[in-house]
């Protein structure tokens, strides 16, 4: 019987050693949060007067295998921007039409860590004279990389499977992500701590989650690129959000944006505490 526990104990210590030191970390570790936001101001030629005009290059669906989609994209490509202030409210409002073309689009479904890739070029076009009044080429991509095995699946293992599966790394479903026809995200986002600007994290270990990680980020990742450019290019600076903390760094914080002429808006201030409990030791 000694032999047996001690034998379950050398494969728990070969399943925990699967996934790296630093990987641990990794997981550990929260995500950075966007500190910047972009939004349109009043009087400007694009605020409230651009609608999605069209996406080219990307199917509607995805069939056999994943593949990022218009399903995916478009609704995030409106929320940008309904965010940023330029959405037309009705059709004689739009003045301008917001073209994305994907001469790029890549994805990979079979394997452990799955890499979604795109070239995309935005253009905002005046809609009666097709004018192009800006365009930019964006570069994205995102790896959803494989955890594997972990102290998680080591301790299940011992346990007699009571806080997982550890043998469920061989489904072979882990390692293929199946097209999204419906068009969904994922379940959750990547742990990725750079948020949208972020070129890799760690997925889930289901391949067809993991797929959709894949995806979500690249496509979120090629947004970000677009606004930004746009807002170098029509000279809006992008407006900095500041924690609800009154104390000196922040105050200075918000002098030295001042003088540079930045805006600055503050964080969700309800989800902070009126008061911090004081330490009693």
């Amino acid at each position: 019987m000694r032999w047996l526990l001690s034998l379950v104990a050398v494969l728990s210590v070969g399943l925990a050693s699967c996934a790296s030191h630093q990987t641990m970390i990794e997981l550990q570790r929260p995500p950075l949060k966007n500190a910047l936001a972009f939004s349109v101001p009043p009087g400007h030629p694009f605020y409230q007067t651009v609608t999605v005009d069209y996406v080219a290059g990307m199917s509607q669906h995805s069939f056999l295998f994943a593949e990022a989609n218009q399903r995916q994209f478009r609704p995030k490509l409106a929320r940008m921007l309904e965010d940023s202030g330029m959405l037309a409210p009705t059709p004689i409002a739009a003045r301008y039409g917001l073209q994305v073309e994907f001469v790029d689009l890549n994805g990979s479904s079979i394997g452990g860590n799955f890499e979604s890739r795109s070239r995309a070029i935005y253009r905002i076009v005046e809609r009666r004279s097709g004018r192009v009044d800006f365009q930019t080429t964006v570069d994205a991509g995102f790896s959803a990389r494989f955890v594997g095995l972990d102290e998680r699946d080591a301790v299940a293992l011992v346990g007699l499977g009571f806080l997982g599966d550890p043998f469920d790394i061989i489904n072979l479903s882990n390692y293929i992500a199946p097209g999204n026809f419906g068009g969904g995200d994922a379940a959750w986002p990547a742990h990725a701590r750079e948020g949208d600007l972020a070129t890799s994290g760690y997925g889930a270990r289901s391949g067809f989650v993991r797929g959709q990680q894949a995806d979500f980020q690249m496509m979120r990742q090629s947004i970000a690129k677009f606004v930004l450019a746009l807002s170098e290019d029509q000279h809006l600076p992008m407006t900095v959000i500041l924690p609800c903390l009154y104390n000196a760094d922040i105050e200075a914080q918000k002098a030295e944006l001042a003088q540079r002429h930045i805006r600055v808006v503050e964080d969700d201030c309800s989800l902070y505490p009126r008061k911090a409990r004081p330490i009693v030791y």
